[in-house]
């Protein structure tokens, strides 16, 4: 039944009610003749009091359990309200809210996921994240902005993205694109990193923007390779047009008439075979280092080929001996009985013995050379060292690139192409190992290369 029917209803009862006792009590003292009791009239009025009383606080009570149902939706809590069993506005409105109940929980539950999601996608993603909104106040920050910014667990303090970028054309930037312009990018320099910012805006139905979201990508590595890879060309075209220079200015030579006489000719002809050897372990030192930097080489460095230090350093002794022994410098290799297999071919450990122990001897005037060999549980540890000249400890770092001498004069003197401690490194890091190197001037170098050993 409706609620204002029952309202309506108790309305007429009570009144009727009322009228119908002051009726029994006006006829009981035309009857008897006495003065109207005032039992009656306190009857008359308290007993329909009572039962409006009586039912308005039910009504209260339905609408309190209502009023803390909403607050307990509002605070996230969404149980079910149990009224549904009245059949009045309040129960049917009951229903209805039970119903909006579970809608408000599923629309909460999609959100709190999407949130998550986004959460996590931002979290996992390796480019930072920034987002401001209409006025340029920070909104939200990803971890990996953080980390470029190196601002990790101060973002929270932070307001504007001025405070956290600390570029002033980067802020004006992205003004212009809150401001309307499409998009804009920048790339900027934060420490020793070169990083690459993209601005896109954030808008409304109406196309009104309501924000923008900065994205930064760390592009060091990237500028890094670039710069390599036009050092590589330049060195590369560098190291070739050196000796077809000299080979092209003898061959022109003896052309011209210095083939007639013997002494030049054979004197210019050995010139150019020796400029063509150069070209030619260059060649084969580029094509060797191509294969160590290919996935497909990894594979065959890791191979199931096992191979030993004794007899991989027999096979280039004669080599390493003759040079020293013609420079006067002793050569010292001590490799314990047994030493354990590496997961290496036999080849490849012999060019990586050579490359190491070729360098030693070259730069060493006088003085000595050795091999050890130390046995570890998972690895063996071979140090390749010498009394030569050392190398400066600024430099120390950039041993291992491509093309790098210490001494350039000397190494091209020698025939060295600049590319042996590239090739060893590779080979090594193939092979899951490592190396090292530490020197001092006037004094000496050692190499120390760390190759895992094969299972038994």
């Amino acid at each position: 039944m409706s609620l204002k029917w029952r309202l309506t209803g108790l309305f007429l009862g009570m009144t009727g009610l009322s009228l119908l006792l002051f009726w029994v009590g006006e006829s009981a003292r035309l009857v008897t003749g006495e003065q109207q009791s005032i039992g009656v009239i306190t009857l008359a009025l308290l007993l329909p009091a009572g039962v409006v009383y009586f039912f308005t606080s039910q009504l209260t009570r339905r609408m309190e359990k209502l009023h803390f149902a909403t607050q307990r939706i509002a605070r996230g809590d969404f149980g079910h309200i149990d009224l549904s069993d009245s059949t009045d506005e309040l129960g049917q409105f009951t229903v209805e809210l039970n119903s909006l109940s579970r809608h408000v929980e599923k629309i909460v539950q999609n959100g709190t996921q999407e949130a998550q999601k986004m959460e996590a996608i931002l979290a996992g993603m390796q480019e930072g994240v920034v987002a401001v909104d209409h006025v340029g106040r920070v909104v939200l920050v990803n971890t990996a902005a953080e980390k470029i910014f190196e601002r990790e667990g101060t973002v929270r303090e932070l307001e504007y993205l001025m405070e956290l970028t600390c570029d002033l054309e980067l802020e004006q930037l992205t003004r212009k694109v809150l401001s309307g312009q499409p998009s804009a990018t920048k790339e900027l320099q934060i420490a020793q990193k070169t990083v690459q910012s993209k601005i896109n805006p954030i808008l409304t139905e109406q196309g009104q923007s309501r924000g923008a979201v900065i994205v930064f990508h760390d592009v060091t590595e990237l500028r890094r390779l670039e710069q390599m890879r036009t050092e590589f060309v330049a060195n590369v075209s560098h190291e070739l047009r050196t000796p077809l220079t000299s080979i092209k200015g003898f061959v022109e030579t003896l052309l011209d008439g210095a083939a007639d006489d013997p002494s030049l000719r054979n004197r210019f002809l050995n010139i150019i075979q020796a400029e063509t050897l150069r070209l030619q372990r260059l060649i084969e030192d580029l094509l060797t280092l191509a294969r160590f930097e290919g996935q497909e080489n990894r594979m065959q460095v890791s191979s199931s080929k096992v191979s030993y230090v004794q007899k991989a350093y027999n096979k280039i002794k004669p080599v390493i001996l003759s040079i020293a022994q013609a420079k006067g410098i002793q050569v010292e290799v001590e490799l314990p009985e047994n030493l354990p297999p590496l997961i290496i071919g036999e080849d490849l450990l012999s060019q990586l013995l050579l490359n190491l122990l070729e360098n030693a001897v070259k730069y060493t005037a006088s003085g000595r050379v050795w091999l050890h060999a130390q046995v570890g549980p998972k690895y063996l540890r071979l140090e390749f060292g010498d009394t030569g000249c050392g190398i400066p400890e600024d430099i120390l770092p950039r041993v291992f690139e491509r093309f790098y001498r210490v001494d350039k004069a000397r190494s091209r003197e020698q025939g060295g192409t600049g590319l042996g401690l590239s090739i060893v490194k590779h080979m090594v890091e193939g092979l899951g190992g490592s190396i090292s190197v530490d020197s001092k001037v006037g004094v000496g170098t050692v190499f120390t290369c760390i190759l895992p050993r094969a299972k038994s």
